[in-house]
């Protein structure tokens, strides 16, 4: 009975402590002003709008070199339009040229050559790209614009479209296949080599042999290519680029557990850092989730792609979080193998940002953080440590809180945050 009476003793000082620290602070009226100050409404998502309300972003995204879009979600509805209106608001006005997505570096050439060339189909350049949570009508609306808008420009001021992953270097390793054959140096080993990385036998049970087999193809790989000159061939160093990502790919796949986990980001970064420089340090956009665009200054062996953009590009690199309160999600059903839609669990907690964002003036509305964080009230919130939520390309319907949320302080995520009230799922493509 002693051992009960406390336990309920701590318990009762532990929520005493709680409601003294989020109480005052978080859901009260002092915080919410303050935050209604700070933030700019989101008048519309609609991509076909006037920029007339976004004019407010020219101090914030002028200066800058690389803006990366988060979503807390790869499913929802809002995030794909209103990131589609600021893609035409940083190209039309910002003078954005490059598109860069968490999707197949070397696939993505096949999208590449649809917006920039007018090649091939939309359904080839989808696949190119290789990630499933892309295949929305609301992203295929995205990529007709830069096809039409390419479609009377010159090169230099066309979009251009890359994919930054690493995850799928079968492309990849088509090309460079394909480039070896086309200039009559692909040996019978280079051949049996790339038919092993093709049919990824090796991600089965990776043997010592496998590992054999890795370095003795990489090494004969990059020995054929020492021999032939750069001459700034385009085609050939983009294929170098492909045999690079071949070797990340590989390396990330061999490696053990705990390793592995720090190197995706770590070689995404490496790989936008190469396509900027490829395309002459035009300005550029990155899209992807919210966990690969954050800055992230948390003390963690595992850094995001922003981490490592954020030290080589300082403040020119700029991160956009979103986020949203409640709504549904198109996320993959890993229990049937398909896509379906899912109702998000509200949670009325001061302990979400997104519940007390939900208590603002507007539904919608931008954050820039930096300027933000110069009212005390405001910064106390942003530099504490709180739940916001985050869903990959699949859903857990058991609410599993380490698949839905992840504990950060926002001063440390992101430059600038765009919020959405309530949310809609976005729109999978028939075929």
């Amino acid at each position: 009975m002693k051992v009960k009476f406390k336990q309920m003793k701590i318990n009762l000082i532990l929520f005493v402590i709680t409601g003294f620290i989020y109480g005052p602070a978080f859901g009260q009226t002092t915080l919410i002003d303050a935050l209604n100050k700070n933030i700019i409404e989101v008048q519309t998502t609609s991509p076909d709008s006037c920029f007339s309300d976004l004019s407010t972003l020219n101090t914030i995204l002028t200066c800058n070199k690389i803006i990366g879009l988060g979503e807390a979600t790869h499913g929802t509805h809002e995030f794909f339009t209103y990131k589609h209106r600021l893609i035409k608001y940083l190209v039309t006005e910002q003078n954005y040229r490059v598109f860069i997505i968490e999707g197949s570096f070397g696939g993505s050439q096949a999208m590449y050559d649809y917006v920039v060339h007018g090649k091939g189909t939309i359904n080839e350049a989808l696949y190119g790209v290789s990630y499933g949570v892309w295949f929305t009508k609301e992203f295929v609306a995205l990529v007709e614009w830069m096809k039409e808008y390419n479609s009377d420009k010159a090169l230099v001021d066309k979009i251009k479209f890359y994919g930054c992953d690493l995850n799928y270097s079968v492309n990849a390793a088509k090309k460079v296949e394909a480039y070896l054959t086309k200039e009559d140096r692909l040996s019978t080993t280079l051949k049996k080599g790339f038919d092993w990385v093709i049919n990824e036998n090796f991600r089965r049970k990776i043997t010592k042999e496998d590992e054999r087999q890795k370095n003795h193809f990489l090494a004969e790989l990059n020995g054929i290519f020492k021999n032939l000159e750069d001459k700034n061939d385009r085609e050939l160093l983009f294929i170098k680029h492909c045999i690079r990502e071949i070797e990340q790919s590989l390396e990330l796949d061999f490696a053990n557990d705990k390793t592995s986990i720090t190197l995706r980001d770590k070689y995404m970064s490496e790989n936008i850092d190469w396509i900027y420089r490829f395309e002459n340090d035009q300005k550029a956009i990155f899209w992807a989730h919210n966990e690969h665009i954050k800055n992230d200054k948390a003390k963690s062996d595992q850094k995001p792609v922003g981490f490592y953009l954020k030290e080589k590009f300082k403040d020119q690199y700029y991160a956009f979080g979103f986020g949203f309160y409640k709504g549904r999600v198109t996320g993959y059903n890993r229990a049937e193998k398909r896509y379906d839609s899912f109702e998000v669990p509200q949670m009325d907690s001061n302990k979400l940002t997104d519940a007390v964002f939900s208590q603002c003036v507007y539904p919608d509305f931008i954050l820039d953080i930096k300027t933000a964080n110069e009212n005390t009230t405001v910064s106390k919130f942003l530099n504490t440590t709180l739940h916001q939520r985050t869903i990959g390309a699949g859903f857990y319907p058991d609410g599993e809180k380490r698949y839905h949320y992840r504990m950060a302080k926002l001063i440390d995520k992101y430059d600038g945050l765009i919020f959405f009230r309530t949310t809609h799922p976005a729109t999978r493509l028939s075929k």
